[in-house]
């Protein structure tokens, strides 16, 4: 037999790996096996067992206290929008800076959203009150004001027996008329 010329040489296939050998070691509590491949051969697990340490619940960035750079000196009262709006600029910050996850980012706008939702009920309720006006100066008063207490005297001179505060002595509910 001759040689073909356009024929290469064989190239040593290596052995087949065994069937799962490329997938994360990690077993499941009804004993299957996790499907991810792995990521570090030392210890033959995947990205999602290697990544959290036994025992840590949480990164560090979520265990940190950021509460002097999100808050300053003061914890605000979050009685206003711009309150609000200065810690919402706090958080973007820190978020830039890597110092915060976006997982806890994401809480702390969703409360302040809250806050700022109430705080807006709040002051729409201030805005549609009728103003409270407290009259210490007797000399003007509001006509109805005036009239109002002329009706409650006359009422008062014409029943001697009633007292302005006590109930009629008929048992009727009777009102003063008011002219």
């Amino acid at each position: 037999m001759e040689p073909l010329l356009n024929e290469t040489p064989a190239i040593p296939k290596s052995a087949p790996l065994p069937r799962g050998a490329a997938r994360c070691r990690r077993r499941t509590r009804a004993n299957g096996r996790c499907r991810l491949p792995v990521q570090d051969p030392a210890t033959g697990l995947c990205f999602k067992h290697t990544a959290p340490l036994p025992g840590a619940r949480f990164p560090a960035p979520d265990r940190a206290d950021l509460s002097a750079e999100l808050f300053g000196e003061v914890v605000p009262a979050f009685k206003s929008a711009e309150e609000i709006n200065a810690t919402l600029a706090r958080v973007v910050v820190l978020v830039a800076q890597g110092r915060l996850s976006s997982r806890r980012a994401a809480v702390i706008t969703y409360a302040l959203g809250f806050i700022l939702r109430g705080v807006l009920v709040i002051d729409k309720k201030a805005a549609d009150a009728p103003s409270q006006l407290e009259w210490s100066d007797t000399s003007w008063r509001p006509a109805c004001l005036t009239r109002a207490e002329a009706a409650r005297n006359s009422f008062a001179s014409s029943n001697p027996n009633r007292t302005s505060n006590s109930a009629p002595s008929d048992g009727s509910n009777a009102t003063p008329p008011i002219s």
